[in-house]
Formats: structure tokens, sequence, C-alpha cells
């Protein structure tokens, strides 16, 4: 093997590492419950295996336009005590307004995916594609640990990958990233849509009305952590 060959292979090694740490560090976040994993319950009991790689979507987008933020150097700003206050009030409240949300179409549930009698590509479907979309992004954007990662874990893992391989060292961290939060939330979905089977409806109504709770608890504990810090 010459030289150059060599080089090759030991970048591609490294390319293939630096993925790796990328897609562990997503997942030890990931696997942390928080509002999109129960989110991603929640609507995958009502709307099948779908709603995780979906939500995963939304959640994938508000992570490009912090990626962004981060590579723009906006690091200082983003974690300023004013940011750091607003995240905490604004998005406890989000977490709230979406548990009620989520509380009243437990009430509403009638133990179908909601997607009967639309068919594959209808504005129903889009309806329901979109919905879930916007479910990632706003469950990611109200939780202040989402920025508190990116801010910590994040920052430091992508700063790893770009010093260690450059632009293809970024989109290894991108497609470590990625792939983690795709292959979690969509494993996620399917086993609870495939579990929803075995329950009756009341009992998918108590875990929608528990994933409820929790998300009002979570946003209320959120905004009492910030008015004491």
């Amino acid at each position: 093997m010459d030289v150059r060959a060599e080089r090759e292979v030991l970048r591609m090694l490294n390319l293939l590492w630096l993925t790796y740490v990328s897609f562990m560090a997503a997942i030890s976040g990931a696997v942390v419950p928080g509002p999109v994993f129960i989110v991603t319950v929640s609507e995958a009991l009502k709307k099948g295996k779908i709603a995780g790689p979906l939500i995963v979507v939304g959640h994938l987008t508000l992570e490009a336009l912090i990626i962004a933020a981060l590579l723009t150097g906006l690091k200082t700003v983003l974690s300023s005590e004013v940011v750091r206050t607003a995240v905490g009030y604004a998005g406890g409240a989000a977490l709230i307004v979406m548990g009620s949300m989520l509380m009243k179409a437990a009430v509403k549930f009638d133990g179908s995916l909601g997607l009967e009698g639309n068919p594959s590509g209808g504005p129903g479907r889009r309806l329901v594609s979109h919905g879930l979309v916007a479910s990632g992004i706003l469950s990611s954007g109200s939780n202040p640990q989402f920025y508190i990662w990116w801010l910590t874990v994040g920052l430091s893992v992508m700063q790893y990958c770009l010093s260690s391989g450059g632009i293809s060292g970024f989109a290894a961290f991108i497609l470590g990233h990625a792939s983690a939060d795709l292959l979690w939330f969509g494993f996620v979905s399917y086993s609870v849509e495939s579990g929803k089977r075995l329950m009756n409806q009341r009992v998918v109504r108590f875990i929608i009305v528990g994933s409820a709770l929790f998300l009002i608890l979570f946003g209320a504990a959120f905004i009492y952590q910030t008015y004491i810090y």
C-alpha cells in the first residue's frame, strides 16, 4: 500500500470514528426522557409509527438553526443571562401549553390513529405531517435543556469533529447526530405503535394523560427554576 492509499484509509477511519463519537453523544441526550420523547410517544399512540421520523424532521430543523448560530459565533449571545431567562420562561410556558393541548386530545381520543379515510398524500395526511414536524420544533425549542446540551456537549463534539476532520469531519458530525435521533425516535414510535395493538382505549388515554401531565409539570419546573436563579 502506497503512502497516498494509506493516508486515505486513515482519513476514512477517522471519519468513521467522528461519526461514531457524534452518534453516541446524540444518543446520550436523546434517550433521556424529555419533551421530544413524550411528544413522540403521545403522537405515535394517535398517528402511528410515522410520528417519530416526522417529529425528528422538526427537531433537526431547529438543530440546524442552532448549529448555524454556533458556527457564526453566537455562543456568547445564546448563553447570556437575558437569553437564558427568556428561554426559561417562554420554554416553560410553551411546555404547559403543549401539555394542555395533549390533555384535550386525550379527552377526544377514540382509539384510532386518526388517518382513516385520508388517502396517502392527500390533504389530511399532509396536515398530519405538518403538525408532527411542528411538534418536533416546538417540543425541542421549548426545552431549555436542549440549548444547554448544545452549548456544552453539542458544541464540544462539533468543535472536535471540525478540528479533527475539517469539512468532512463536520459532515461526519451531522451524519452521526441525525442518525442517532432518527434511529432512537423512529424506534420509539414503532414500538409504541406496535404495542398499541395490545392496549385498550382506556390504557392509551391514560398514557396520553400521563404524558400531558409530565409536560405541564416539566414546564412549571423550568419556570420556577428560572425564577429562583
